[in-house]
C-alpha cells in the first residue's frame, strides 16, 4: 500500500513538471497560433517592401516620361494634363471611389473598431491596385502628387488581406497589422525604417502595446530589406554637407520655423475648407471639375518651366546639392498646384509635395539670412513646413534627417523647427489634418453602414408574407 502511495504520489509530481514545463516553455517559444500570427506579420512586411519598391520604380519611369514630353514640347500638355485627369478620375470612380485622395485618411478610419466596417471597401487589393496605377498615372499627366500616402493605403491593404487570408480574427491583431502595414508602406517608400516607425505611433496609432512592438517592428525591418536588396543603400534626397549649428543662429532657425509653421497650417485649412467647397461639384461633375483643374495645372506648369509638376523630389533634390535656386514663386506654385491636384480627388500624397515646398521656402528664405548655411536652411524649411501640415513635429524631424543621410549635427535645429512650426500651425489648424480628413471622408461613406444595417428590400417583404 506504501508503495502504491509512494508511486502515484511520484507520477503526479511528474505530470505537475510537465504542465508547468510545459507552459514555461509555451511563454518563451510562442504557440502555434503566435508563430502563425508572426508568419503574417513577416509574410506580409516582404510582400509590402516589394510592392512599394516596384511601385517606387514605376512612378519614377512615369514622372521620367513626363519630363521627356515637357522638354520636348510642354504646350502637349494643355491636352495631356486636363483630358489625362478626367480618365484618371473616371477609371477610379468606375473602379472604386475608396482609392481617392492621399490614402492615410483611410487608413485611419480602418484600424479603428468603430469603424471595421469601412475595412472592406477601404482595404480591398482592387483598391490597393488602382491606387499604384491611378497614382502613377497622375504622375504621367503632370499632376502633382506624392506616392507616400498612396504607400501608407497599400501597405496597410496588402497586411490586412494577409491577415484575412489566416483568418486571423482578433481585434488586436487585425487593428495592428493595419498599422504595421502602412508604416511599413512609409518605412519601404522613403528608405527610412526609423521615420515608419514614428510614423505609426505618431500618426496612425498614438500608442503601441508591449506585446505587439516586437512583432510591428520587425515587419516594417523586413519590408526595409526588400528595399535595400534590390535598391542598394541609399538617402531619399542625397547626402547634403551640414555642420552643426551654433546658438547664435537659432533666432534666424525660429524665425524662418515661425513662417513655415503658419504656411503649413494655412495649406491645412484651404485643403479642408476647399475640399468641402468643392465636394458638391466633384459629386455632380465629377469630369468637368477635372478637366478644369488639369487645364490649370497645364498652364501653371507651362508658366514656371515644369517646377509645379510632379512630387517636387526631382527639384528639391536639386535645392540640397546646390544646382538649383530657389525662389517665392516657385514655392507658392507648389504649394497651388498640390492644392489643386488633391481637390479633383485623384489618388495621390502630399508627403512629397509638402517637403519638396517647404524646401523651396527654406530656399528663398534663407537669401534673406546670408550668414547661415543655405542647406541648413534648406533642411529647416523642409521640416517646419511639413511639420505645420501635419503637426506631427517628430515625424517631421526624423523623415527629413532619415532622407537626408542620417547627419546628426542638423539633429537639434531640426527639432527645435519642426516643435514650433507645429505650435504655431495649431494656432489656425487645431486638429491635425488627416484627421479632419478622415472624419470628412466618413460622410460620404454612411451609406455602407446604412446597407448593413437596413436588410434588403425583398428580406422584408418576405418577413412581411411570412407574418
Amino acid at each position: 500500500m506504501t508503495t502504491n502511495r509512494k508511486r502515484t504520489r511520484t507520477a503526479r509530481r511528474l505530470r505537475l513538471w510537465w504542465v508547468l514545463g510545459n507552459r514555461h516553455t509555451r511563454r518563451q517559444f510562442g504557440t502555434v497560433e503566435d508563430w502563425k500570427t508572426r508568419g503574417v506579420f513577416w509574410l506580409g512586411a516582404l510582400t509590402v517592401g516589394l510592392v512599394i519598391q516596384s511601385f517606387a520604380w514605376l512612378s519614377e519611369e512615369s514622372y521620367g516620361l513626363t519630363e521627356t514630353i515637357f522638354a520636348y514640347n510642354p504646350y502637349l500638355f494643355l491636352l495631356i494634363t486636363p483630358l489625362g485627369l478626367v480618365a484618371i478620375v473616371w477609371v477610379m470612380n468606375k473602379g472604386g471611389k475608396a482609392s481617392r485622395g492621399s490614402g492615410i485618411p483611410q487608413v485611419l478610419l480602418a484600424h479603428k473598431q468603430s469603424y471595421h466596417w469601412l475595412r472592406g471597401p477601404f482595404l480591398s487589393l482592387r483598391v490597393a491596385t488602382l491606387k499604384v496605377l491611378l497614382t502613377c498615372a497622375g504622375l504621367l499627366v503632370g499632376a502633382t502628387v506624392g506616392r507616400e500616402g498612396p504607400s501608407v493605403h497599400v501597405g496597410a491593404a496588402i497586411m490586412y488581406k494577409f491577415g484575412c487570408w489566416a483568418k486571423l480574427k482578433q481585434r488586436q491583431v487585425e487593428s495592428s497589422l493595419i498599422v504595421a502595414g502602412g508604416a511599413a508602406g512609409v518605412s519601404a517608400a522613403f528608405n527610412a525604417p526609423l521615420a515608419g516607425i514614428v510614423f505609426a505611433i505618431e500618426e496612425l496609432q498614438q500608442s503601441m502595446e508591449a506585446r505587439t512592438t516586437g512583432t510591428f517592428i520587425m515587419a516594417i525591418i523586413l519590408s526595409g530589406v526588400v528595399v535595400l536588396a534590390f535598391a542598394g543603400h541609399y538617402s531619399y534626397f542625397g547626402v547634403p554637407e551640414v555642420s552643426a549649428m551654433p546658438f547664435a543662429y537659432y533666432p534666424y532657425i525660429i524665425g524662418i520655423s515661425v513662417a513655415c509653421g503658419l504656411l503649413g497650417g494655412l495649406f491645412s485649412v484651404l485643403l479642408v475648407q476647399g475640399n468641402r467647397a468643392i465636394a458638391p461639384l466633384v459629386q455632380q461633375w465629377p469630369l468637368r471639375v477635372a478637366f478644369c483643374i488639369g487645364l490649370l495645372l497645364a498652364v501653371m506648369a507651362i508658366l514656371s518651366g515644369g517646377l509645379t509638376m510632379g512630387s517636387g523630389y526631382v527639384e528639391a533634390k536639386a535645392l540640397l546639392a546646390g544646382e538649383d535656386e530657389a525662389s517665392w514663386l516657385a514655392a507658392a506654385g507648389k504649394m497651388l498646384a498640390t492644392l489643386l491636384t488633391y481637390f479633383s480627388g485623384i489618388p495621390g500624397g502630399i508627403f512629397s509635395p509638402s517637403l519638396a515646398a517647404g524646401a523651396e521656402l527654406g530656399s528663398a528664405m534663407g537669401t534673406l539670412f546670408p550668414q547661415v548655411p543655405a542647406v541648413s536652411l534648406i533642411l529647416v524649411g523642409m521640416a517646419s513646413y511639413f511639420a505645420g501640415v501635419v503637426q506631427r513635429p517628430i515625424t517631421a524631424f526624423v523623415i527629413v534627417l532619415e532622407l537626408t543621410g542620417n547627419n546628426h549635427d542638423i539633429l537639434p535645429a531640426l527639432m527645435v523647427s519642426a516643435l514650433t512650426a507645429t505650435a504655431v500651425s495649431k494656432l489656425i489648424m487645431p486638429e491635425p489634418v488627416y484627421h479632419v480628413l478622415a472624419k470628412d471622408l466618413l460622410r460620404g461613406w454612411e451609406h455602407v453602414l446604412r446597407d448593413k444595417a437596413e436588410p434588403p428590400a425583398a428580406q422584408v417583404e418576405e418577413a412581411q408574407v411570412t407574418k
